[in-house]
């Protein structure tokens, strides 16, 4: 794992034996979903620039013993990836661990997901960097001297990713206090729209196209029900890449004229120069489905972004040996490790 003295010290990343391939690591996450904790959080819901809504939950500790939070507690904001919602798992276990350390937690619902699926008929994407950005005025007006720290994973890395390049250009609607933003941490952003598209598009990459589009397809199936802007689009024929999947539904139904203008509107790659946040990216040289290589290419803020490396974690695996040899999931211990250290 490379490392920065910018990064608090963590335990390197280390394979777990039986999973030394990326594609192991990250079928690994469709296979072992882990230990829920406890749940118990409040929705609140977030008013958004086109009049729809969304929701995040806040974590409680009713059963924890815990003290109450002061008002200015840090505030961490976690957004799930495509397909999840505010119950994923790796949420619920990392929330849980920050409200433990101390800290105020929220677990988003991205727009049309979880609770918030009957408050929005657009959908969710990668460039939603306005919804964004209503979460956290929202979090401005109820914890106005709370320092805020976001951790966006998978297809929400680049929505935080695009959201703090825009800011940092002045070009962000709606605005945000970006000051308020103390720290940010991206995991396995998909940078580059098009060059993920084009690695989903290959042979070797079924697996994963088929496992994404069998969970959209459900949520494809709700929202027919639920809202007529999806009824009236054709069902066939049928849908067999994510790219299709984008030109049939993400694209039209959020305003883009196809998917190449989505996918080059949305990618936050030539934003990266100019955030001037506190921001970490951990990529995996072995992720199967957001390529490392967008990575190499990229250009980046030295005096505000960290990149940390890693080999053979897949893509939102990460399952790892501790300093005892046994089995844990090394992500979830990073990026607990970097909200709640400051």
């Amino acid at each position: 794992m490379a490392t920065s003295s910018k990064l608090p010290t963590t335990l390197p990343y280390r394979p777990y034996p039986l999973l030394r391939s990326g594609h192991l690591q990250t079928l690994m996450v469709g296979i072992s979903c882990g230990l829920r904790p406890p749940h118990h959080a409040r929705p609140i819901e977030v008013p958004l620039i086109d009049g729809e809504r969304l929701v995040v939950h806040e974590e409680l500790s009713a059963d924890e013993g815990l003290s109450p939070l002061e008002a200015d507690a840090p505030l961490v904001i976690l957004i799930h990836g495509l397909g999840g919602d505010h119950t994923s798992p790796y949420l619920q276990r990392i929330a849980h661990g920050v409200r433990l350390s101390g800290l105020r937690a929220w677990r988003v619902d991205l727009r049309g997901s979880g609770q918030g699926l009957t408050m929005a008929w657009r959908p969710a994407h990668a460039g939603a960097s306005y919804d964004l950005a209503a979460i956290v005025n929202k979090a401005r007006q109820m914890y106005p001297t709370a320092p805020l720290r976001l951790a966006g994973f998978s297809l929400s890395g680049n929505i935080l990713l695009k959201m703090l390049g825009e800011a940092a250009a002045g070009i962000l609607q709606p605005e945000i206090d970006l000051n308020a933003i103390e720290s940010a941490i991206a995991i396995a952003p998909p940078v580059d729209l098009h060059d993920c598209a084009n690695n989903m598009d290959r042979p070797s990459r079924r697996i994963y196209t088929h496992y994404y589009l069998k969970m959209l397809d459900k949520q494809v199936e709700i929202r027919r029900r639920q809202w007529p802007q999806w009824e009236q689009i054709a069902r066939a024929p049928r849908v067999r890449t994510i790219r299709q999947f984008d030109a049939r539904y993400t694209a039209p139904l959020s305003g883009f004229r196809d998917t190449d203008h989505y996918y080059s509107s949305s990618s936050s790659f030539g934003l990266l120069a100019g955030i001037t946040t506190p921001t970490t990216l951990l990529i995996d040289r072995h992720d199967p489905i957001v390529t490392a290589a967008s990575f190499d290419r990229a250009k980046l803020n030295s005096a505000s972004t960290t990149l940390v490396t890693t080999h053979r974690g897949g893509h939102m695996g990460y399952f790892g040996v501790d300093s005892d040899g046994k089995l844990f999931r090394w992500l979830e211990h990073f990026v607990l490790e970097q909200v709640t250290s400051r």
